[in-house]
């Protein structure tokens, strides 16, 4: 993709390192979690539908017959992508846990709030402002994970952990799989890059990773690989995804996964990002306060 003109230069001083081939890349919607190369498979990053996992409180989002991602911040209220609920009646909308079992939970969307500066899906940028809240019909089960917001951004360099749903496969062949709203995924990725607010303010927006492969090879940022079997990166049914940094002992969302960058189909090389939420913060309690001081002290 090309950048707008005025926007290059704030990547380079935030020490956006990832190579030309990354940069000048279309952007496409994130939807998947993949794994390395052989012998790790996307069997091996699945995490099991327990109650006692750590990403209890991330579940998939069915929107008109479709899979992607969400993860629970308040009782009643999930954070997604903005592309995926904009425009979408709460009534094609259900967001599914597996707390347990398989779909234990299906909950009914009762209003959905897509940011006010989100002016939809362009593949020739990073979208901006690609985030929504989405209220639920009723209450997440008692002892499912709620996660709460990471108001400091993630340096350059930081791990996220991503946890999501949608289709998978691995760094030399892309996609082999389609999704399922049964089977959540896990990997991890090292930041290598901040984007600042387009609206003009001082905040960072967006944050951006690759891809790289069991040697490093296809690093196109700052740092090597993690390792063949933890290194992941997005790809084509899991948009909505949550980011995660560890902070005294919690796991804090940090992003929504939001965007694919490079190759058309997620290879070793490509890359992907989302919002910071560190970004939306005030805003996502100002969505879930219109709520919760109407129903103060109910789950």
């Amino acid at each position: 993709m090309r950048l707008p003109t005025p926007m290059l230069p704030n990547l380079i001083v935030l020490r956006l390192a990832l190579g030309m081939a990354l940069l000048f890349a279309h952007s496409l919607p994130a939807h998947a979690l993949l794994a390395g190369a052989a012998p790790d498979s996307p069997a091996q990053r699945v995490d099991p539908n327990t109650i006692s996992s750590p990403w209890s409180g991330v579940g998939s989002l069915s929107v008109n017959g479709g899979t992607f991602s969400a993860v629970v911040i308040g009782p009643r209220h999930v954070l997604t992508a903005a592309h995926v609920v904009n425009g979408v009646a709460p009534d094609k909308i259900v967001f599914n846990l597996n707390y347990g079992a398989d779909l234990s939970h299906r909950i009914q969307a009762k209003a959905v709030f897509v940011h006010t500066d989100y002016t939809g899906y362009n593949k020739n940028d990073i979208t901006r402002d690609d985030i929504a809240v989405v209220q639920l019909g009723e209450a997440v089960p008692e002892g499912v994970a709620i996660y709460g917001l990471n108001t400091s951004p993630p340096a350059p360099g930081m791990t996220l952990t991503l946890v999501g749903y949608g289709a998978s496969g691995n760094g030399v062949e892309g996609i082999t799989m389609g999704g399922n709203p049964t089977v959540k995924r896990t990997g991890k990725n090292n930041v290598d890059g901040v984007v600042p607010d387009d609206e003009g303010s001082k905040r960072l927006e967006a944050y951006i990773y690759d891809f790289d492969g069991p040697e490093g090879t296809s690093n196109r940022g700052g740092g090597s690989t993690l390792g063949n079997s933890i290194e992941t990166t997005v790809g084509g049914g899991d948009s909505g995804s949550p980011a995660f940094v560890e902070s005294g002992g919690r796991w804090m969302l940090a992003g929504i996964n939001t965007f694919q960058l490079g190759a058309t189909a997620p290879k070793f090389g490509s890359g992907g990002g989302g919002m910071l939420v560190s970004s939306y913060a005030e805003w996502i309690h100002s969505v879930l306060s219109r709520f919760t001081h109407v129903t103060a002290g109910q789950k």
